[in-house]
């Protein structure tokens, strides 16, 4: 399949899987709208459906991946700082060991931090971008996953969401995969 068209397609899944019920009937985007008293979930679950949506919009809006582009080395920074808070939630919530999902949390952490650290010194901050933002994403996405996978509670939202989360994170995979190394910080 050409590279553009899987990247539209997925952005496309990711989008509707937001709008649809993920798990217990719960729909991602209205947690930006229910959890303002609770600024732990806002931020836990909030931030990555901002990245998901942003993702979703770079992929099919020229104008935004434009402005990505243009500003790809800051951006990349600001958002490089919000996995590291993310992780760094997620950790600190599987540490305090509430409830039974000792490896689902860990699951996560581990496939986040792996794809971080893949994509170092491939391509440019611009062009990792993409694949940065699908790093935040992953973080709930594979824990939630998971989670609800074993339990049998992922909804058809989920399965939506999770084709097209691993559709976004195989083409940016292969489209950073051909660009040549960048040992500086471009």
């Amino acid at each position: 399949m050409h590279l553009p068209l899987l990247k539209k397609l997925a952005a496309v899944l990711l989008l509707a899987g937001l709008g649809l019920p993920y798990g217990c009937d719960a729909r991602p985007i209205t947690v930006l709208w229910t959890s303002w008293s609770d600024p732990g979930t806002l931020f836990a679950l909030g931030i990555p459906v901002l990245a998901a949506l942003a993702y979703g919009l770079h992929s099919l809006l020229p104008p935004l991946a434009r402005f990505h582009e243009r500003h790809g080395a800051g951006l990349h920074g600001i958002f490089r700082a919000v996995f590291f808070l993310l992780a760094g939630a997620y950790l600190t919530s599987g540490l305090e060991g509430k409830g039974d999902d000792f490896p689902f949390w860990l699951i996560a952490l581990l496939f986040s931090g792996g794809l971080l650290y893949w994509q170092q010194q491939r391509g440019t901050k611009a062009q990792r971008l993409p694949l940065l933002l699908l790093t935040i994403v992953g973080v709930p996405a594979v824990y939630y996953g998971t989670a609800l996978l074993g339990k049998g509670g992922l909804q058809y939202g989920g399965w939506v969401f999770t084709v097209g989360y691993v559709a976004a994170v195989a083409a940016e995979v292969l489209g950073l995969r051909g660009t040549q190394p960048v040992t500086h910080g471009g």
